[in-house]
């Protein structure tokens, strides 16, 4: 892990790989390493730079709410101070959002954008769920993981889990970040519809069948949008970072290629 400091704030990232650049976005509650899985099954070489939220790895913890113009000025600042001029762009979930927004604020910056998970509207049902990820959090992590092993994945992956559930999910527990509660103050008033049209890069747009959190709508509204967008469902729930490491890799490398 390394450290960058931008305007006074301090920024956790990753640097791994050689290649292409690409920039990645993590996801709610997460940090740096959600990418590991993806990033080990590439089949051609990436330099990854992925960028931690506020309040994850070794990024500072938010003083109010998360303003995601600075989170993506922030991510395009470090960028430039690795010396990337120009860089592919990827997110999950709530990555998937700021991966949008980066490509529609710096257009001129950015090569290709792939949303996995994304949305760019928090509906009814979306800000009620969010919601409850903040009860569940402050009442212990390893209930949150309980509830998202359940919710999160196919059935067949949760039968895979069953045997070994109690483990899974304290693992997973000892990973939920300190500025997850700021992450889903942030996922509960996601709106950037308007940022859509203004994205002219190539946009890839990847979004789980059997998601529960994102539905599938959510994906197929942003490749609707967005010119030229192309849209790859898969059969996975939200956390398909998990479930098809191998599938997100293989879409991600030849998008970028």
């Amino acid at each position: 892990m390394a450290i960058f400091e931008n305007n006074g704030r301090r920024i956790g990232y990753s640097l791994e790989g050689t290649g292409a650049p690409l920039l990645a976005f993590h996801g709610t509650t997460q940090a740096a390493n959600a990418w590991d899985q993806v990033k080990a099954t590439c089949s051609e070489p990436r330099t990854w730079v992925v960028f931690e939220f506020p309040g994850s790895g070794e990024s500072d913890m938010p003083d109010g709410a998360i303003d995601l113009d600075v989170t993506v000025d922030d991510a395009v600042a470090l960028m430039n101070h690795l010396g990337f001029a120009q860089f592919h762009v990827v997110g999950y979930s709530l990555g998937a959002v700021a991966a949008l927004k980066t490509a529609a604020r710096h257009a001129s910056s950015v090569l290709t954008v792939t949303s996995l998970c994304g949305w760019s509207q928090s509906d009814a049902r979306m800000r009620v769920t969010f919601d409850l990820w903040r009860r569940l959090i402050a009442i212990g992590p390893d209930l949150f993981m309980r509830y998202a092993i359940a919710d999160g994945y196919t059935v067949d992956t949760i039968a895979m889990l069953e045997p070994m559930v109690d483990g899974v999910a304290a693992m997973a527990a000892s990973a939920v970040q300190p500025g997850s509660d700021a992450h889903l103050e942030l996922d509960v008033r996601v709106d950037i519809e308007a940022d859509l049209s203004a994205i002219s890069c190539p946009c890839l747009v990847l979004g789980g069948r059997d998601d529960r959190w994102v539905d599938i709508s959510k994906s197929r509204h942003i490749a609707s949008v967005v010119r030229g967008a192309q849209l790859v469902e898969l059969p996975a729930g939200h956390l398909v970072i998990g479930e098809l490491p191998g599938d997100i890799a293989e879409n991600i490398i030849r998008h970028t290629a």
